[in-house]
């Protein structure tokens, strides 16, 4: 795709700037911009005007930096496949996450990269839905908000992630999400602590610890399971039986390196194996 740098010199985005239904588009334009599933907001540009990604339906990952400082109303209506955020930013810096983030409903996966530093944050935002409910005997219609996915949104003080805020509500996401989105904001919050206090990290291993199998399934199918199986078995990992719990599901499903990779942890943490595993 098209990327915002390649195409917009300028530090201001007009509205409807990236929508293929923007007056004027050739068909050839439309078929580009609807196929879409990547987009990138130049370093440099500080606002985009509204509706500007209307109607992108395949848009799954958005890339910008902390140089934008406003996004136009209704700029994501219409970009259900919307998944993935990558932000560069200083460290402190405000950013647009919270105007992306208040835009969608389903759950989405922040990756930020601090310039000038290796340290970067990984955080989910789960999904939420609203639910308008009559209160009769008031006669006012009532807003009920489904999931955790509104109260992580609220997690940024003057466009700010307020990482403490974010890591207390973990109890909250607990009782309404499932293990793939649980799984993913506890390990992101571990491998990549940024401001993570030793509180929260004791909660989030402790969850990860208790769901051992479900995390070991869910990396394994994802392309960086030798980094975060390494990170399990060197940091989270207590005893040599949740250590065989994870080789038991590598093998099951026949991962012969992840099988190798988490042996060679063993022996390395806990002597030597007696185990052998069959194929």
């Amino acid at each position: 795709m098209n990327k915002g740098k390649r195409d917009a010199e300028a530090s201001f985005l007009p509205a409807y700037y990236y929508s293929p239904w923007k007056e004027g588009r050739s068909k050839e334009e439309q078929e580009l911009l609807l196929g879409a599933e990547e987009m990138e907001i130049a370093d440099g540009v500080e606002e985009i005007g509204n509706y500007t990604f209307y109607g992108c339906g395949n848009l799954r990952r958005l890339s910008f930096t902390d140089t934008l400082k406003r996004i136009g109303g209704g700029s994501f209506t219409g970009c259900s496949a919307l998944r993935e955020l990558q932000v560069l930013m200083e460290k402190g810096a405000k950013s647009c996450i919270t105007d992306v983030v208040a835009e969608t409903f389903h759950e989405v996966f922040v990756v930020i990269t601090f310039r000038g530093t290796k340290d970067s944050a990984r955080l989910v935002f789960p999904e939420y839905y609203e639910e308008g409910v009559e209160n009769t005997p008031a006669r006012i219609l009532e807003t009920h908000f489904h999931g955790s996915g509104y109260r992580y949104r609220q997690c940024f003080t003057e466009k700010r992630v307020d990482y403490q805020r974010y890591d207390s509500l973990f109890e909250v996401a607990k009782v309404y999400e499932k293990s793939e989105i649980l799984i993913p904001m506890a390990m992101g919050r571990l491998r990549y602590p940024y401001e993570l206090g030793d509180k929260a990290k004791l909660a989030y291993a402790a969850y990860v610890r208790e769901h051992l199998e479900e995390t070991g399934d869910y990396f394994l199918k994802q392309q960086d399971w030798h980094s975060a199986l390494s990170y399990l078995a060197k940091e989270v990992l207590q005893k040599s039986n949740e250590m065989e719990r994870l080789l038991y599901r590598a093998s099951r499903i026949g991962q012969t390196e992840a099988v190798s990779l988490l042996m060679d942890e063993k022996r390395k943490l806990f002597g030597r194996i007696v185990k052998s595993f069959e194929f």
